[in-house]
Formats: C-alpha cells, sequence, structure tokens
C-alpha cells in the first residue's frame, strides 16, 4: 500500500463533488458561506461584548 492508493480515492471524490454538487448550484454555495461568516463573526462580536460587560462588572478585565 502507498500513498498513491489513499489518495487517489480522495481525488476522485472530490472531483465527482464539485463536478455533480458544487457546479450545478453556481454561486449559491459561496453566497451561502459569506452569509455564514458574517453571521459568525456576528456572534462572536455580541458574545465578545458580554464577556467583556461582566469581566468589569467583576473587575477582572485585564
Amino acid at each position: 500500500m502507498n500513498l498513491q492508493m489513499i489518495l487517489t480515492p480522495i481525488a476522485d471524490f472530490l472531483q465527482w463533488t464539485f463536478k455533480h454538487i458544487l457546479d450545478p448550484i453556481g454561486n449559491t454555495f459561496s453566497y451561502i458561506c459569506i452569509v455564514g461568516g458574517f453571521f459568525g463573526i456576528w456572534l462572536w462580536l455580541r458574545m465578545q461584548k458580554r464577556f467583556t460587560a461582566e469581566a468589569k462588572k467583576n473587575g477582572t478585565l485585564i
């Protein structure tokens, strides 16, 4: 068993995925990733605001 036997099926699967799933949906996947990224940033900033407020209240803000 060599590395070629491991990587070839993975490469074939990735090529099949792009050809049959990602290519037909076009830019929709990209838009979903962008919206998900902005949602993640918003969520992180909101949580960080809460943590900072709690640290100020407890006097543990560095």
